[in-house]
Parts: C-alpha cells; sequence; structure tokens
C-alpha cells in the first residue's frame, strides 16, 4: 500500500457546492434528480460542468484500501483503460459527479504520459477534475490550452465494465507535464455511454471545494477561456482541495504538496 499522504486540509478557505457547476440533471434516467440533493448550478451556461474529480496513486489495491480506511466507503470497480495502461475505481456521490480513484494497470504493458505521472507519484493526490463538453467544443478547447502554451490531444477511449457492457468516450488530456499540473482540467464527451453516476451508489456528498495558486491571474484567464467556474484565490502555493462528507465525517482529498 502506498504511504498515506495530507488527507484533511487547513489553511485555505473551503468554498460551498453552490459556487460550483455539477452535472446535467437530464442525463439521469426516468425517475429524475435524488431526493434532497439538487445539483447547484452556475446561471451561466456558457460555464462547463464538473463531471468527476480524479484521485491518483502507484497502485489500484493500495490505493482503494487507503480510501477505504479514511472513509468508510468500498470503492466500485470501473475497468482498464487500454492504450493508457491504466484502470480505475470509482464512488459515487450524491450529485451527478462522481470520484475516480485511478492508477497503473500492471495487467497491461501499454504506457502512456498518464501513467507515467501516476508512477511517480510520492503519494496519491488529486490530479485533475475533469469537465463535460461536446465534442463539437473540442477545437476552441484545444485553441484555449494552445494560447497558454499546453498541448491537449483529444483521443477517443473506452473500457470494458465488470458486466462485459463496452462503454466509449472522447477525453481531452492536456499534457500532464504542463507547468499548472492539477489547474489544467480535463474535458469529456460520454457520447452516447450513459453517464457512470447512473449506475453507482450514493456513497457520500461532496461537501466544499478549493482552489488556490500563486499565479492565479494566469489559472483564472485559462479557467475563463475554458468555461470553468471553479472558485479560485490567490495564495503562496498551488492547491487543490476536495471535502467529502464519509461515514467517517469529512475527509478532504488534497492535490501534490
Amino acid at each position: 500500500m502506498e504511504p498515506q499522504g495530507p488527507c484533511h486540509a487547513t489553511g485555505p478557505q473551503q468554498h460551498p457546492l453552490a459556487f460550483i457547476a455539477f452535472g446535467r440533471r437530464g442525463r439521469r434516467p426516468p425517475g429524475g434528480p435524488r431526493p434532497g440533493h439538487p445539483t447547484p448550478r452556475w446561471g451561466n451556461e456558457a460555464v462547463k460542468e464538473i463531471d468527476h474529480f480524479m484521485y491518483a496513486g502507484r497502485d489500484m489495491d493500495g490505493l482503494a484500501a487507503q480510501f477505504r480506511a479514511l472513509t468508510g466507503i468500498e470503492t466500485e470497480p470501473g475497468g482498464a483503460h487500454p492504450g493508457m495502461g491504466t484502470r480505475n475505481h470509482l464512488v459515487g456521490t450524491h450529485t451527478d459527479v462522481y470520484l475516480e480513484l485511478i492508477a497503473p494497470d500492471t495487467a497491461q504493458p501499454d504506457s502512456s504520459p498518464l501513467r507515467e505521472a501516476f508512477e511517480a507519484m510520492r503519494r496519491p493526490q488529486l490530479h485533475r477534475f475533469i469537465a463535460r463538453c461536446r465534442s463539437d467544443e473540442f477545437p476552441a478547447l484545444q485553441r484555449a490550452y494552445a494560447d497558454a502554451g499546453i498541448d491537449a490531444p483529444v483521443r477517443d477511449m473506452q473500457r470494458v465494465t465488470t458486466t462485459g457492457e463496452v462503454l466509449s468516450w472522447r477525453l481531452m488530456v492536456p499534457d500532464p507535464t504542463n507547468p499548472l499540473g492539477v489547474f489544467a482540467p480535463f474535458f469529456i464527451d460520454w457520447l452516447q455511454t450513459p453517464h457512470p453516476s447512473t449506475r453507482l451508489r450514493q456513497a457520500c456528498g461532496i461537501a466544499a471545494v478549493a482552489a488556490g495558486h500563486p499565479d492565479a491571474g494566469r489559472v483564472g484567464a485559462l479557467w475563463q477561456a475554458l468555461g470553468i467556474g471553479l472558485p479560485l484565490a490567490q495564495a503562496d502555493a498551488p492547491y487543490l482541495h476536495v471535502s467529502f462528507d464519509t461515514p467517517r465525517g469529512i475527509v478532504v482529498l488534497t492535490s501534490a504538496d
């Protein structure tokens, strides 16, 4: 199991979820939203919705065990990502936003910049947040990244679920070595695939999100060009913290030191 890093944030102001654009309830099957948990939304429809948060480490079994020890929650196996050399587990929340635990897949010979980034981690950490988009928005998003000096290729992805169903989607993966790191979000179009949140247990809540950066002006300009509406503070060091309301209380997952 990997060494456990800090999990409870101190210092940075935590922002309630009312500040964040989260998933569309229209993507849920008939029956409407989950009772008692309305989806927070920005009024500006140009703001992209957060799809999920990515918590990464060097070892999938150790990552899942650490999360279970922290939260009391059993993660749900997702599947392997052919061509990327990774695999994941998922955790559902009381919104359409879910948590993805991801690590190298030792059963795959494939490597990728993303897998290499995970293998180099000193501790589990929030690696990215992923926003939803349509495929016809990818060119404009790539131009915004290019203006910031970041290469952001789009990949056609798929994985097979534990029941044998094939899921397909398109994913924009900015260069993992880019200078903004976690502040350069991925973008995803699930195409015709039902959103993963529709099949996950409601295991926890997302209580708050906090983000800060020493060059908040640069990050904020990129986020505005990308349509990202997360709150961002000026800070002496970069951070992204997401607070989860779990059976064992509030647990805060953090980005790299």
